[in-house]
């Protein structure tokens, strides 16, 4: 028994070292620059909303944090350069729904869990897309849109930023929700996909609506309704694809952070006080709004059990859409 109580009060020891440790380690964290590993390229919608946040962020943590943009495969291979990094919150990942909602139903061999492999920090927005039709087209409202896919199935078709996209899963969701078959056509270039759209090449587009200003007011395309659960604050009289009456469609991109799995938790809970505060500045809340993004902060438990939540609902949305798997 004496032993028992020597290995209980041993392990008891231990465990207490280990939280004295991370303890001490948040207090001197951080010490030197943060690598905050952005997943897709430079200029894009994610990139752009990193870079607007850096600064603040950098301010309230008191280091400076370097973007590292690792664009590919749809985002998995930032991803997994974070996963497997070492967890002491000096290798950051901005994530989305393409790294931590589709990935594990487009890829068979996904090289990190989004669940397992990362510790949430915070979710720091969301964005509702806009569906956009070219103005060559007849219809005027959604359910103009949908009696007029009914009646030439597979002849419409919707462009996207590529397969696995939030677009294209927008468009895929549209399909099942209104009995439709509009055709995906993936692009590699956003601005060619608007160029198409707008000389009517392609008929239809679900994306960010701050892109699509320019041609809306050349009056090459027109829009339809909002994706979210709400109306756009800056579109008010836009209304959204549930109010024209296709039941349980909703769409949106989201943003936020995450550190490797194994990132002590006075580390996660330091880095999510400086990025909540960051995204709350006046300043970058008035940028991302000007971008179409909207401030919605989720802290660490509950980011997980949205990230949780995320990878079931586009693994049912893929399924039923029977979208390729790579």
């Amino acid at each position: 028994m004496t032993g028992m109580h020597s290995i209980g009060r041993g392990a008891s020891a231990l465990v207490g070292l280990f939280a004295f440790s991370a303890t001490v380690a948040a207090a001197e964290y951080p010490e030197r620059p943060i690598r905050m590993v952005v997943p897709f390229a430079s200029g894009s919608n994610i990139d752009i909303t990193a870079r607007q946040i850096m600064p603040r962020f950098s301010e309230y943590l008191g280091q400076q944090v370097v973007v590292d943009n690792r664009a590919g495969a749809g985002g998995t291979i930032g991803a997994s350069l974070v996963a497997k990094a070492t967890p002491d919150g000096y290798t950051l990942l901005m994530g989305n729904a393409p790294t931590h909602g589709l990935a594990p139903s487009m890829y068979k061999d996904l090289p990190y869990d989004p669940v397992r492999s990362f510790a949430p920090i915070v979710r720091i927005s969301t964005q509702s897309f806009v569906l956009a039709v070219s103005a060559s087209l007849p219809v005027k409202s959604v359910s103009e849109l949908v009696k007029y896919a009914k009646s030439r199935p597979r002849q419409l078709n919707y462009a996207s930023s590529g397969n696995g996209t939030t677009a294209h899963l927008s468009g895929a969701l549209f399909n099942i929700k209104a009995g439709v078959e509009l055709v995906h056509i993936p692009y590699n270039s956003v601005p060619q996909a608007l160029i198409d759209l707008g000389s009517g090449a392609v008929a239809v587009m679900f994306y960010p609506y701050q892109p699509l200003t320019p041609m809306l007011q050349q009056g090459r395309i027109r829009l339809l309704a909002a994706t979210g659960a709400r109306r756009l604050s800056y579109l008010p009289d836009l209304p959204t694809v549930k109010e024209t009456g296709i039941a349980d469609f909703t769409a949106f991109a989201w943003h936020g952070f995450y550190a490797p799995e194994g990132t002590p938790k006075p580390i996660v809970d330091k880095l999510y006080a400086a990025l909540a505060k960051a995204v709350k500045d006046p300043r970058v809340a008035a940028h991302l709004q000007s971008a179409g993004v909207e401030v919605d902060v989720l802290a660490p438990a509950d980011f997980a059990e949205f990230t949780k939540a995320q990878v079931e609902r586009y693994r049912q949305i893929v399924a039923l859409a029977a979208v390729k798997v790579d």
